[in-house]
Formats: C-alpha cells, sequence, structure tokens
C-alpha cells in the first residue's frame, strides 16, 4: 500500500467515525447513567439523562468538526 493509499483510507476512516461517535457516545453515557441509576435506584431517569446528554455532545462535536472542515476548504478555494 502506497502513501497515497494510505492518506485516502485514512481520510475515510475519519469521515466515518461520526457514526461510531453518535452511537458509542449515547450508548457509553447511558451505561454509566444506568450504572449510577441503579446505585442509587432511581432507574431510568439518569440512563435517559446520560443518553441524551451523550447525543447531544456527538452531535455538537461532528457538527464543528463539519464547519472547520467547511471554512478549510472555502479558505482553500479562496
Amino acid at each position: 500500500m502506497n502513501l497515497s493509499q494510505r492518506s485516502d483510507l485514512t481520510q475515510s476512516v475519519h469521515r466515518s467515525s461520526g457514526s461510531f461517535e453518535l452511537v458509542l457516545g449515547a450508548v457509553i453515557f447511558g451505561l454509566i447513567g444506568l450504572l449510577i441509576d441503579r446505585a442509587l435506584g432511581i432507574t431510568p431517569v439518569l440512563t435517559i439523562v446520560f443518553t441524551v446528554g451523550g447525543l447531544i455532545g456527538a452531535v455538537v462535536s461532528i457538527f464543528v468538526r463539519y464547519r472547520n472542515q467547511m471554512a478549510e476548504l472555502g479558505a482553500q478555494r479562496s
């Protein structure tokens, strides 16, 4: 595999990481919320709160990266 192919593969992996980020962020935070809920005996309150928080955090992260990438592409075209 030459350098160009590795670069293309790396860029593809970075582009596809958004889907993993959306799912894993919500799942991991949801599991943390579930563990805390079970310890406190208030299941599903924190599970829902943490899951939504993880999802919102992932969406914001992807949006900010998208805006930055579009700004870079716009600067390159100018």
